[in-house]
């Protein structure tokens, strides 16, 4: 698979907004990139010093500010302070379908591919350390587990992977489900055995 392929397959996708008026608004970046022909995914551990969804695996992003003109703005700006990429070293291919959070967030996601390898840079009082997860690995069966969350109002089915010694979980986890999906559909994935 190159980064062609892939953006060429993705191009097309209309992302689906959410209706959250009280949300908090919010981008995040799903950085892939290509190694030895297969993608591969990146992530962050959020550090235990954050105010909220501390310690948990997610994608690099955050709160749009005022100054932001764009939520693609807020999503290029808090992944260059998280974890160093810089804007002009990513190319977005796609937008994936919102999600909201437990916690009062809407969040946009964003598809991006990065070079590799890259030099990093990360923000130590945000991000514990990344982690680099081949697409593959999401779609093991061994990797992925259905659970239930009541979020104080309802009980609600979730999906979880749990790769590389780390859950991931919350609207991460629906962010990647949307992102196998469209990998599916689109012919770059294997059948999961």
């Amino acid at each position: 698979m190159t980064g062609h392929q892939l953006a060429s397959a993705l191009a097309n996708y209309k992302y689906q907004p959410l209706s959250f008026p009280d949300g908090v608004r919010a981008a995040v970046l799903c950085p892939l990139f290509i190694q030895e022909g297969e993608a591969n995914l990146l992530l962050i551990k959020r550090s235990q010093q954050l105010k909220h969804h501390k310690g948990e695996v997610s994608f690099p992003g955050g709160v749009k500010e005022s100054h932001d003109n764009s939520l693609l703005e807020t999503c290029l700006r808090e992944t260059e302070e998280e974890v160093g990429i810089k804007s002009g070293d990513v190319t977005i291919i796609g937008r994936l379908d919102e999600v909201d959070t437990t916690t009062g967030f809407l969040v946009s996601p964003f598809l991006g591919l990065i070079p590799h390898p890259y030099s990093f840079q990360l923000n130590k009082q945000e991000v514990e350390h990344l982690i680099t997860v081949p697409i593959t690995q999401f779609i093991e069966v061994s990797n992925q587990y259905d659970f239930y969350y009541f979020n104080g109002q309802r009980l609600i089915s979730l999906i979880a992977y749990h790769v590389n010694s780390q859950v991931i979980w919350g609207a991460t986890a629906r962010i990647v489900e949307q992102l196998i999906t469209m990998f599916r559909e689109n012919q770059l994935l294997p059948v999961a055995g």
